[in-house]
C-alpha cells in the first residue's frame, strides 16, 4: 500500500518537472515585410520565449513533438485560414472612371464596373458589400449618362423648335423650389 503511494508521488513529481510538451503557444504576430506569421511559444519551466514560423515548425520533428497537439491544431487552422484569405477575390483599389483593381486567383487585374456587373458569376467570391458598392457606382454613372443624353436631346429639340422623334421634347427642366 505504501509502495503504491510512493510510486504515485514519484510519477506526479516527474510529470510536474518534466511535462511531455515543452512549448506552449502564447501569441502570434505578423512578420515584418511579409504576410507570414511568427508564433510565440513559452518554454516550460523558464521565462524564455521562442519565435517560430510555420515552416520552422514543420521542418523539425523535435519541434513537432515538443509542442502541445492543441497548439499544433490551432496553428494549422490559422495557416489554412490565411491561405484561403489570400485566394479570395477582393477589391484592392478603386480607380477613376469606374475602374477597379481586383485580386483574383492570385493575380491583380483591372476591370470596369460594367464588366463586373455583367459577369457577376466570375466574381462570386467578392464580398457582398463590394458588389453592392460597384453596382451602385455603375448604375449611378449610367444614370448620369442617360440624363445627359436626354438633356442634350431636349436642348437640341428646343433649338430646332420641332418635337423630337424620341419624345425628348416633352422633357421639362426641373428647378429648385424657392423657400417661402
Amino acid at each position: 500500500m505504501r509502495a503504491r503511494f510512493l510510486t504515485r508521488i514519484k510519477k506526479w513529481i516527474i510529470s510536474v518537472f518534466n511535462p511531455p510538451y515543452q512549448l506552449v503557444l502564447c501569441d502570434r504576430m505578423l512578420k515584418k515585410n511579409s504576410k507570414e506569421y511568427l508564433y510565440l511559444f513559452k518554454l516550460y519551466g523558464s521565462h524564455d520565449f521562442v519565435k517560430l514560423s510555420h515552416a520552422d515548425i514543420l521542418a523539425s520533428n523535435q519541434l513537432l513533438s515538443a509542442i502541445r497537439p492543441r497548439d499544433l491544431i490551432k496553428i494549422a487552422l490559422l495557416e489554412n485560414h490565411r491561405k484561403e484569405e489570400e485566394k479570395r477575390c477582393k477589391v484592392e483599389e478603386e480607380l477613376r472612371g469606374n475602374q477597379y483593381r481586383i485580386h483574383l486567383h492570385g493575380n491583380s487585374e483591372t476591370f470596369s464596373g460594367e464588366s463586373i456587373c455583367r459577369n457577376i458569376d466570375y466574381f462570386a467570391d467578392l464580398a457582398p458589400q463590394e458588389v453592392c458598392k460597384i453596382a451602385y457606382a455603375t448604375g449611378f454613372q449610367k444614370g448620369r449618362a442617360v440624363s445627359g443624353h436626354i438633356s442634350r436631346a431636349a436642348a437640341e429639340a428646343r433649338r430646332q423648335d420641332t418635337p423630337a422623334a424620341d419624345g425628348s421634347g416633352k422633357v421639362l427642366a426641373l428647378r429648385r423650389a424657392r423657400p417661402r
